[in-house]
Order: structure tokens, then C-alpha cells, then sequence
């Protein structure tokens, strides 16, 4: 995520979750012993809240720890989102005695919704990456096939103006549930920026999938490489499956409504949301990718680095025969 897109971005998250948290309809009935002017349906539970929000806190240690051990200043926007993280569940806290403080909830959601935005940043950029080496790498060029669907230098640029797009989306279909005659035009709009968003995730899933498919060689290959170009892959796979996961659970809570089944009990927040996202973080924090790979910039592709294979050892990358 560029310095560029976060102020835009940040605006359109505090339009969309001021403009939400207006439009809640507080006559409807809340838990049993929750104060009548909640915006919550629920009291924030105080051990689940403190646990997440010490497990983000350890997962921020380790984000940074990797992020000034490689010098990968490109990758801070996975850090701070994880920050923004676990924040939001410590502000969660204080709507126990404050639950009617509209200011309290939109900092503390917007802590909450902000943060997987980086998340997605996170992936396209890894990829837009190493997809640059790849096709900058003579070697891979000589099979004359065209390595990427985009020009690897839009992809971060391409799918990051996707998530500001779907944000504004949604801030669009939040400020219209304000008003009564628009309110259930305005869920419809609000649930298809979240929609996109997702759906904007599976093609560049797709991107993936055609670029591994390409680069993966025809039988089998013990170069060094070659494991390593298809070991990036799973790692984002498997980072991209918890993200999937948080992001259909998200779409079925809004398609219920704010005072839906899923919106209504936050253990299905911490088990759908919280966690598939940790489970994110954790992924990188175990196989940070510029262990695996080099991701920085270089016209000779990764012909011309080196890179770590764990424990302090470098092995060149020179000697690749696709």
C-alpha cells in the first residue's frame, strides 16, 4: 500500500463505518443485560478482546523483527496493519462502559476494518515483485512465453486502486442506509463493495495461477529456483486462503444485516474474522518471503542476486536453466 492511496483510503473508511454505525437501528432488542443504547447488539467480551489483542501485539513483535532483520521497507504495510489490528481490540474495551459512544466505535472498527486492506496490499505487492524478476530473467524469457497477465509493475498499483475503489463503494452504500428511503438500497450497494473486493482477490489469484503455471517447469527440476519459486507460491496460497475465509465471512454478515445472526455474537467475529487473519500473519511471520526469494527490483531478474535459504546461507542463483 502506497503513502499515496492511505489518506484516501483512511477518508473513505471513516466516511463508511461513521455513516454505518449512524444508520443502526437502536429500537430493535439488544443481548439480555446490555445497555438499550448500545450500538453494539453485544457487550465486547473482555478475556476474548485481551487475548487477540495480545496474540496481534506478539504477532506486530515478529512482522517487525523480519521487516529491519531483511531491510524489506517495502513490506511495512503488513506491520502497521497488524498494529492497527491490535489496537482495535484493546478499543474494543472501553464500549463496555461507553457503549453508546459513537466516537469510540468508529475508531476501534475502523482499526478492525482498515487492517486487511494492508493484508491484500501485503500480497499484491509480494507478487508484483517477483513477478518483475521473473520476467526480467533471460532465462525464463527464452521460452518466449509472456510470464505475467498484467505488466508486472501495475499489479500493486492495479489491485490497490481495486481496494480503494470497493472502500469508497461501501462508504457510498453506508451514507444512503441514513436515510430511511434509501436504507435497503444502500445495504445492497454497501454488500456488493465487499463482494468486489473479494471477487477482486480471486483474480489476482487467477494472475497466480497462470504466472505459476508458466514458470513451472515440465518435468522435474532440483535447482535450487525452482523450489523456491514454487515454495512462494503455496506460501501465498496458504496466507490467501485465511484472507478468503475472513472475506466470505464478512459478506454473508453483511448480506444478514446489522442486526443479523453473525453480526449479533462476536464469537463468530473472533473465529471467522480475528483468527483466519492472525492465521494470515502467522504464515509470513514462519516464511517471510524475502527468505525464499529476492523481491528486490532488478532488470537482470534474479539472475544477477542472491538470496538466504535459511541459517546464514547464500546460494546464487545465476547458474538456472529453465
Amino acid at each position: 500500500m502506497t503513502p499515496r492511496c492511505l489518506p484516501t483510503l483512511t477518508l473513505a473508511s471513516l466516511l463508511l463505518l461513521a455513516s454505518s454505525a449512524l444508520a443502526q437501528d437502536h429500537g430493535i432488542d439488544h443481548a439480555p443485560g446490555v445497555d438499550p443504547t448500545s450500538i453494539l447488539y453485544y457487550a465486547p467480551s473482555v478475556p476474548g478482546n485481551i487475548a487477540f489483542g495480545v496474540l496481534y501485539g506478539l504477532a506486530c513483535v515478529g512482522l517487525y523483527v523480519n521487516l529491519i532483520r531483511r531491510r524489506d521497507w517495502w513490506a511495512l504495510c503488513l506491520p502497521i496493519g497488524a498494529t492497527f489490528q491490535c489496537a482495535g481490540f484493546f478499543l474494543r474495551l472501553p464500549l463496555r462502559s461507553n457503549p453508546g459512544s459513537l466516537g469510540l466505535y468508529i475508531i476501534q472498527d475502523f482499526c478492525i476494518v482498515l487492517s486487511p486492506a494492508c493484508y491484500f496490499a501485503f500480497s499484491y505487492i509480494i507478487f508484483g515483485r517477483f513477478s518483475y524478476n521473473l520476467q526480467h530473467d533471460a532465462t525464463l524469457l527464452k521460452r518466449k512465453e509472456k510470464i505475467t497477465l498484467l505488466n508486472p509493475r501495475l499489479f500493486g498499483r492495479v489491485f490497490i486502486i481495486s481496494d480503494v475503489t470497493t472502500f469508497l463503494i461501501q462508504a457510498g452504500g453506508g451514507g444512503m442506509q441514513t436515510a430511511p428511503s434509501l436504507s435497503d438500497i444502500g445495504s445492497k450497494i454497501f454488500l456488493a463493495g465487499i463482494i468486489l473486493q473479494g471477487l477482486s482477490y480471486i483474480i489476482f489469484l487467477g494472475c497466480c495461477f497462470y504466472t505459476q503455471y508458466i514458470v513451472t517447469p515440465r518435468g522435474a527440476s532440483s535447482h535450487a529456483l525452482h523450489k523456491n519459486i514454487q515454495k512462494l507460491f503455496l506460501v501465498l496460497y496458504l496466507a490467501s486462503i485465511w484472507i478468503i475465509v475472513r472475506s466470505v465471512y464478512r459478506t454473508i454478515e453483511l448480506a444478514q444485516g446489522f442486526r443479523g445472526y453473525l453480526i449479533t455474537r462476536e464469537v463468530y467475529f473472533f473465529l471467522l474474522d480475528s483468527l483466519p487473519l492472525l492465521l494470515c500473519l502467522l504464515t509470513w511471520i514462519i516464511v517471510w518471503p524475502t527468505t525464499v526469494l529476492p523481491l528486490q527490483h532488478s532488470d537482470d531478474g534474479f539472475q544477477s542476486q542472491s538470496y538466504e535459504l535459511g541459517r546464514g546461507k547464500y546460494e546464487s542463483t545465476s547458474s538456472y536453466d529453465a
